[in-house]
């Protein structure tokens, strides 16, 4: 079995940057936006720790791994970095050079500084063989400028013993290859959470007996394609150590198939521990810098926990990155932009066999990379058409390209088509007549758009929380932008009594919820959103809010102007077990027809 050592993908954008330059380590001092190989997309000051490190080869250069600020002299990375990979020797430090502030490889940025290497300081320890001591520090010849864009982490404190953050969620960045096996440009991260020595020796003992050594490593990362890559190596684990950032890994190796080399997905990574060496660290690089711990547990992001820690702040489908807000915690729905607020939100596409148009119908809403959920009378098969995709990535119906003014700077996004592979309907859909409208989607390759989380089993809507419905409305204007209205609960008896005057019968245990948004769109418009439409809700957490889908449309009453009636939405918690279900059964097949 050939070892990689190898790098990560992460993402998030940028929505302002006003903040003051450091005088601390690990703070943020922008305010991020989620984005995102099974991992998610990063724009400047996201993780302003995080550089790339670049190896010249006569009048050629090509990116080699990450790097993370320590001080403004010193950035510390994997040993192996420092080596030529052709040539299996030390590279000396006149061939090295880094750029921190960089979230793109190829495109210029006015936050990247670049810095040459003055010393490499490889731990003495090292084995190439092994990756033992897998840990370099690199002096700068000139000193690092700290901005809004460039921050130094925090080195760790307190108790280093695995056991203290086994099961935590950590976070990994970098620009390595894709699920396509290519060098991304843009700067990804993904959630990896910490497993127990047991755990991953025993995954694969043959293989991890050789590269794990206590206390000096541990492994992290999911059995399912989402951890670091080749290309991400050197690159940091961060995890919150209260108010702050510190950095516990720093990535080395993972498996590779003997045949392909590719990565193996179903592999955990292995992580030099950095906080075994920090005393190694602090007398090489003269590091001082202290911060206070509020508490003595580590805090993480809620939905970064894994399921079963708290209901509260688990999700059904153990998605660490899933809902994130771009906004502050706390932030009135209303007063939130909509780009890239919502990546879940997708639109079904028909295709017209007579005329080989495409036809929007329905909304989709994304819940794991490869999944969608929709209403199943969505998906029905229809006279003259078929369906055949479903559209991420998109703002206004009516035009190809969507034109945003953000503080004077023009942004275009164009919309991801991604054919749809296979679709699954609820076996009880229509019995009784509009129950059980729910249906999966299966795409025919995974999607980088982050999901919207969903709540665990037996979970039930909070009450006080205000709700939001978002998508596309059906009515005869050209214009066609999103559209987002505060959605209210409203009492399910009166509801079903009502629409039994109509000889319909609403499900009574569980699986249908009763609401009112408004459904004015001007003063002589009147419509309903498109089927399928998100009705969602934020929780806050102590560092950031997460979107958890609560319900999507079903039907209304065929007049909108009857207020009387109160829209019926399918309750998607509710349908919880069959979801998990038919997703584990079907997210690792290739070619599967759910």
């Amino acid at each position: 079995m050939r070892v990689f050592a190898f790098g990560i993908v992460l993402a998030l954008s940028l929505l302002a940057a006003r903040a003051d330059a450091a005088g601390t380590c690990g703070e943020k001092k922008t305010v991020v936006q989620q984005l995102i190989h099974h991992g998610y997309k990063a724009v400047a000051g996201a993780w302003p720790w995080h550089g790339a490190m670049f190896h010249r080869y006569r009048r050629s250069t090509s990116y080699a791994c990450g790097v993370t600020i320590l001080t403004e002299q010193f950035v510390i990375t994997a040993a192996h970095c420092t080596f030529d990979p052709n040539e299996k020797q030390r590279i000396p430090a006149d061939r090295v050079y880094i750029k921190v502030g960089v979230t793109n490889l190829d495109a210029p940025d006015r936050h990247v500084q670049q810095h040459n290497i003055d010393k490499i300081i490889r731990h003495e320890g090292y084995n190439e063989g092994t990756f033992e001591d897998d840990i370099a520090l690199m002096k700068l010849y000139t000193d690092i400028e700290y901005n809004s864009y460039v921050q130094p982490i925090c080195l760790w404190q307190g108790d280093t013993t695995l056991s203290k953050i086994v099961s935590q969620v950590g976070y990994i960045i970098g620009w390595g290859y894709n699920e396509n096996h290519g060098l991304p440009q843009e700067l990804n991260e993904a959630a990896a959470p910490i497993v127990s020595k047991k755990e991953c020796i025993d995954s694969d003992p043959s293989h991890y007996s050789k590269f794990y050594f206590e206390p000096k490593t541990f492994c992290a990362g999911y059995l399912n394609g989402t951890h670091a890559a080749q290309g991400d190596s050197g690159g940091g684990l961060f995890l919150r150590l209260g108010q702050h950032w510190a950095l516990r890994g720093i990535v080395s190796s993972t498996k590779a198939h003997p045949n392909t080399l590719h990565l193996e997905a179903n592999s955990f990574v292995v992580f030099t521990d950095a906080s075994y060496y920090t005393r190694w660290i602090t007398s090489e690089a003269n590091i001082t810098t202290k911060f206070e711990i509020e508490e003595d547990i580590i805090e993480l992001p809620p939905s970064s926990r894994q399921p079963g820690d708290s209901e509260n702040q688990a999700n059904l489908l153990n998605i660490a990155s899933c809902g994130k807000d771009t906004y502050p915690s706390g932030t009135p729905e209303e007063e939130k932009g909509y780009l890239n607020q919502y990546p879940w939100l997708a639109v079904i596409e028909y295709i017209n066999t007579n005329t080989l148009v495409l036809e929007d119908t329905c909304h989709a809403v994304l819940i794991h990379p490869s999944f969608l959920v929709t209403a199943a009378n969505c998906v029905q098969k229809k006279r003259l058409s078929t369906i055949q995709s479903v559209r991420l990535n998109d703002y206004q119906l009516d035009t190809v390209n969507d034109i945003f003014e953000i503080d004077g700077e023009t942004t275009r996004t164009t919309a991801t088509r991604i054919p749809v592979r296979g679709i699954s309907v609820h076996p009880n859909y229509n019995n009784p007549k509009f129950a059980n409208n729910i249906a999966l989607i299966k795409l025919e390759r995974p999607t980088s758009a982050n999901p919207i989380c969903l709540s665990p089993k037996s979970s039930t809507l909070p009450p006080a929380k205000k709700f939001s419905i978002i998508g596309w409305k059906k009515n005869s204007r050209k214009e066609k932008p999103m559209i987002r209205n505060v959605v209210q609960l409203t009492d399910f008896g009166s509801c079903r009594s009502k629409y039994a005057e109509e000889n319909i019968s609403l499900d009574s245990t569980g699986g249908q919820v009763c609401s009112t948004y408004s459904h004015d769109d001007d003063s002589e418009n009147c419509s309903h959103f498109m089927g399928s439409a998100p009705f969602q809700y934020v929780r806050d957490g102590p560092f950031e809010g997460r979107y958890f889908l609560a319900a999507i449309s079903s039907f209304g009453h065929s007049n909108c102007w009857r207020y009387e009636f109160s829209d019926v939405f399918t309750n998607v918690t509710h349908y919880a077990d069959w979801i998990q279900r038919k997703v584990k059964k079907n997210e690792r097949k290739i070619y599967p027809n759910v």
